[in-house]
């Protein structure tokens, strides 16, 4: 979980930054140029909506596998 929310955090950090920057490089390409940032809610809900649901997935995989004994889980291999 906190390799996912260190992972997200990072992502978030690095979108903005990269937006933010490319607003500043385009600003003389388009006229008038953008006032703000557009941000695409329904994307971004979800793209956070798969991450939620993978991370859940492998969670309760591991949960799931960690029950069993180590020697069962080598024969199924």
């Amino acid at each position: 979980m906190l390799l996912a929310v260190t992972g997200l955090a990072g992502g978030i950090l690095i979108g903005w930054a990269l937006s933010e920057m490319l607003v500043k490089v385009l600003t003389g390409v388009f006229d008038p140029p953008p006032a703000s940032l557009a941000v695409p809610g329904a994307y971004l809900t979800l793209t956070a909506l798969a991450a939620l649901i993978a991370v859940l997935a492998a969670a309760l995989n591991g949960i799931r596998r960690a029950r069993r004994p180590a020697i069962e889980e080598l024969r199924d291999l």
